[in-house]
């Protein structure tokens, strides 16, 4: 009976043989990167929005009152 060490180690040795993996693996490599240039980008892009809707809203005021 195999046991979960067994079936991961074949499972493995399985995919170093597969091909395929490889594109996987390289949109997985890409994916992870354009998240993370978005997580860093994240705080400048909330700040531009604030600042925006904050200028509309002060226009706003003034050309109401």
């Amino acid at each position: 009976m195999f046991t979960l060490f067994q079936h991961l180690s074949v499972f493995c040795s399985r995919l170093r043989r597969d091909e395929r993996g490889v594109t996987t693996i390289e949109y997985a490599i890409m994916l992870v990167m354009v998240g993370l240039a978005v997580a860093l980008a994240a705080p400048n892009v909330r700040t531009a929005v604030i600042s925006v809707f904050n200028a509309v809203s002060g226009a706003l005021v003034t050309a109401g009152g």
